[in-house]
Formats: C-alpha cells, sequence, structure tokens
C-alpha cells in the first residue's frame, strides 16, 4: 500500500511498466471534466473507471481484496476515507473470489483507516485488503486498474 500526493506520482514510475502511462493521463487530463464510467488506457492491462461513490460509513465498508490488478485510487471531489488491511490480517471470505468483479470480499472491519484528501492518491496492490469510500457525501473518483506483472 502506498499513500502520498498525486504531486508526487513520477516518484513511483518504476514500480510497474505502465506507470508512466498513468503519470501522462493524470496530468494531462482534467479528472473534474470527466463523466462516470471506463476509459481504455491500454485494453485490459490499464484503464481507468470513473465512479460516483454513494456516501457511506465505516460499518458498512466491506474489505474487498484483488488478485489481478493493482488500484490506484483517487478522490476527485471531495475527501474520502479508505479502511487498509494487510494480507496476513484479513479475515475469512464472506463472498469468494469472483473473476467478473476481480475481487473477493473478506468479512470484519479494516484494521487501520486513511484519510485520503483530495490531490492524494493509494495505491493498493493484489492481495490487499481494502475497504474505499467512506464518504459522508456522494462523490467522484478515479479508480485506475493497472494488470500486475
Amino acid at each position: 500500500m502506498i499513500l502520498d500526493t498525486v504531486d508526487r506520482l513520477s516518484f513511483y514510475e518504476g514500480m510497474h511498466p505502465l506507470m508512466g502511462k498513468v503519470i501522462q493521463f493524470l496530468q494531462e487530463t482534467d479528472l473534474n471534466s470527466l463523466e462516470p464510467g471506463r476509459i481504455v488506457l491500454q485494453g485490459d492491462e490499464l484503464f481507468v473507471n470513473v465512479n460516483l461513490v454513494q456516501p457511506l460509513e465505516r460499518e458498512n465498508a466491506r474489505i474487498e481484496v484483488h488478485r489481478q490488478y493493482i488500484d490506484i485510487q483517487i478522490p476527485v471531489t471531495s475527501d474520502e476515507e479508505m479502511g487498509y488491511t494487510s494480507a496476513s490480517f484479513l479475515g475469512k471470505e464472506s463472498q469468494p473470489y469472483s473473476p467478473d468483479i476481480e475481487a473477493a470480499f473478506h468479512s470484519g472491519q479494516s484494521h487501520t483507516w486513511l484519510q485520503v484528501k483530495k490531490g492524494m492518491f493509494v495505491v493498493f496492490f493484489p492481495g490487499e485488503g481494502h475497504a474505499p469510500a467512506v464518504t459522508p457525501v456522494t462523490m467522484k473518483k478515479i479508480v485506475v486498474k493497472i494488470k500486475a506483472v
């Protein structure tokens, strides 16, 4: 898991061969103007989901785990709280892995809560539990999905 500000994203360019494309997209795109939906940057290997997130409280935030994709989550119109649980502390699966949604869900509450302000990003790697979208207001967020190598 990585938590940092978007203006420092270039420091992480070496973490994946497609990070250069991610950085270019984020530098050249007005994220506020994006409509909800999927933006394909390189087939199934790199795409962006633009989401409108409804208000959610911690106790209703489910822990999700991906196997194939790295998530880069960026709140756009509001701050967001995200839960984090390392792989070694995940509870039992409450919903088995589904390739259709590329996620499994785990029981319990996240062990750590991150305050992610506008202008920040979080990277969740495959196997790391995260409970995103805790927010008191409807908000726009960007989730960059990078196929893990």
